[in-house]
């Protein structure tokens, strides 16, 4: 996931690379730019529900080893304590934490994206000034 983020962040940069050879042509791109990182967003999303329910099971699971090899009786709850602390679970919670960071990011990129029309106009409108 790390390098997935630095990977975006090279892409957006590419992305929205400004200068005024190629304004019309980051214009005419902007709605498939939009389309390219908002699809990116429901991904994270999607990635970071599926991580959430492959917790769910993997709790359920060394649940249920815990129980199969222990003959006390624990309660629910430090079952869950104790399954929260477990590998596997510790690994998936820093997915699911990257996951959030990843969608915060593509949260922002969103805006940004939806932000630069504005910029490419004030651009123009600065050309235009200078050109009277």
């Amino acid at each position: 996931m790390e390098n997935l983020f630095d990977r975006y962040k090279k892409e957006l940069e590419e992305d929205l690379k400004l200068d005024d050879f190629n304004l019309k042509d980051t214009q005419l791109r902007l709605p498939t730019l939009k389309h390219k990182w908002v699809a990116r967003l429901i991904d994270a999303k999607i990635e970071k529900n599926r991580l959430i329910e492959l917790r769910k099971e993997a709790i359920i699971k060394v649940i249920e080893t815990i129980r199969s090899e222990k003959p006390i009786t624990v309660s629910d709850r430090l079952l869950i304590q104790h399954a929260e602390q477990n590998e596997i679970i510790v690994k998936i919670d820093k997915q699911i934490k990257m996951c959030d960071l990843i969608i915060d990011y593509l949260e922002k990129v969103e805006v940004i994206c939806k932000n630069t029309t504005f910029d490419i106009k004030n651009v123009i409108e600065i050309r235009k000034l200078q050109l009277l």
